[in-house]
């Protein structure tokens, strides 16, 4: 019969710290899923409230540039979403990658405005001329920095390993938001104005993301 050995110190150490073990609540997603959603509704309003629907928004004269627009923000939005909520769960195996694929289908638009734009240089001029782009600029950054509110706050409860990626991903996903809130008003539906602007402001949110978010949520 094999005697079992005297207990060690290392034995004392590691039993200790187990009694001080205290059991961790799995991080819900649905509450700020619920708030995030919330905030887009209000962003939803403040610029339908203030700035007026676009054109044909509730009729039936919807144009099909502005359908493609919206899926293409929407999509855009939702996976980034998605990805933002994964950085918070870091596990072995996981794959959020989804978000390149949209993020490319979304760059797109900036792609074939600039060929048209090379194709008509006076319509692009008068595109980068309109007062309304740099509406379409502060609308969409404004209500994209309130939806970011929350995922940055998610990502502080949970346990993001890569907080650069997580921040360009709180970025584009609040940019899509506020493109997607402000896109219900805007009466445009030229390619290369969509390129330009909906492009500059989701590029810009996207650098502000990765840039600020990671001082925000590291442990």
């Amino acid at each position: 019969m094999v005697e079992s050995s005297p207990p060690t110190r290392l034995d004392a150490l590691l039993d200790q710290l187990a009694t001080d073990l205290e059991p961790v609540k799995p991080l819900d997603d649905r509450p700020t899923a619920l708030v995030l959603a919330g905030l887009f509704a209000a962003a939803v309003a403040l610029v339908l409230a203030w700035l007026g629907p676009r054109p044909g928004l509730l009729g039936e004269d919807v144009q099909p540039m502005f359908m493609l627009r919206s899926g293409t923000l929407a999509v855009l939005a939702v996976v980034c979403v998605a990805a933002v909520v994964a950085q918070a769960h870091p596990g072995v195996g996981r794959n959020s990658q989804g978000w390149k694929v949209a993020a490319a289908m979304a760059a797109l638009f900036p792609l074939v405005g600039a060929v048209v734009a090379f194709t008509d240089p006076a319509h692009a001029r008068a595109m980068m001329m309109m007062p309304t782009g740099w509406q379409c600029l502060r609308m969409s950054l404004m209500t994209g920095t309130l939806c970011a509110v929350p995922m940055v706050l998610h990502l502080r409860r949970g346990a993001p390993v890569a907080p650069e990626r997580a921040g360009l991903l709180v970025g584009l996903a609040s940019g899509s938001l506020g493109a997607l809130a402000y896109n219900l008003h805007c009466p445009f539906d030229s390619v290369v104005y969509i390129g330009l602007w909906y492009g500059v402001a989701i590029a810009v949110a996207a650098v502000a993301g990765r840039l600020v978010v990671p001082r925000l949520i590291r442990w």
